[in-house]
């Protein structure tokens, strides 16, 4: 039951740097920042899904300076979203978008979820029962993809997009890392842990979810990844698609 979103189109330039995910305890200074940043996406967010009836998609492009690289160091992109998407809630996003792009300016678009034609069919698909919390769930979801000879990443920036079906009630987002963490054969993965692909090399990454009650527990994966379409490495002008919100 494929269905691809469209990227929502009016940006807001955010005056918050974008932070990652944090598993520190309360009141830590990565969690301070954390919800400081998630404050001002609320206050951007918020008014635009108000206004909107059904899903929402959304898309965070985060600025990395000078000298911090594109595709190493740990900023996921999967890490930035997340808890984008718990604070907006997830059952709210029908496709959740992120790009990392060279320069320090970052920003924020929301909109409705606008359905887009799927031109070609994805380059992996498979059905995945069990719980996504257990190891066997990875384990069998990597398996898969080293069997059906899914085709590497070349080396570089990647980009990803990955449609993912669930039955009704489901956090989709809580699926995100150990859907990613098991596709270590397509963007290549620590020799010597296992579960951790080379997953911060993707600069441009989407998310779409679909609700089929006929599932049950089980999840329909499909993906489809190659080059991106962008340089993330030039500095993108975002002043004809971004609104400059006065600082405050």
């Amino acid at each position: 039951m494929r269905k691809l979103y469209a990227r929502p189109n009016k940006a807001t330039e955010l005056e918050v740097r974008p932070e990652l995910a944090s598993w520190d305890a309360a009141g830590r200074p990565s969690q301070e920042r954390l919800a400081r940043f998630l404050d001002h996406v609320a206050s951007i967010a918020e008014p635009v899904m108000t206004a909107v009836d059904g899903p929402v998609a959304v898309e965070l492009v985060v600025g990395v300076p000078d000298p911090l690289p594109l595709t190493a160091g740990g900023r996921d992109l999967d890490n930035y979203l997340y808890p984008v998407a718990q604070r907006l809630g997830a059952k709210r996003i029908g496709a959740v978008f992120g790009r990392k792009v060279r320069g320090g300016s970052s920003s924020l678009a929301v909109g409705p979820a606008v359905p887009q034609a799927v031109t070609m069919g994805p380059q992996f698909a498979t059905r995945v029962a069990g719980s996504y919390a257990s190891k066997l769930w990875k384990q069998t979801l990597r398996e898969r993809l080293l069997a059906a000879q899914a085709a590497p990443a070349s080396s570089g920036p990647v980009r990803m997009q990955i449609a993912v079906t669930t039955g009704s009630g489901r956090n989709w987002a809580n699926l995100w890392k150990p859907l990613l963490d098991s596709f270590g054969p397509v963007l290549g993965e620590d020799p010597l842990q296992s579960f951790h692909p080379y997953d911060d090399r993707i600069v441009d990454l989407g998310l779409h979810h679909v609700v089929d009650a006929e599932l049950g527990h089980d999840v329909l994966v499909e993906a489809w990844w190659g080059e991106p379409t962008y340089d993330p490495n030039l500095l993108t002008d975002y002043s004809s698609r971004a609104d400059r919100r006065p600082s405050t």
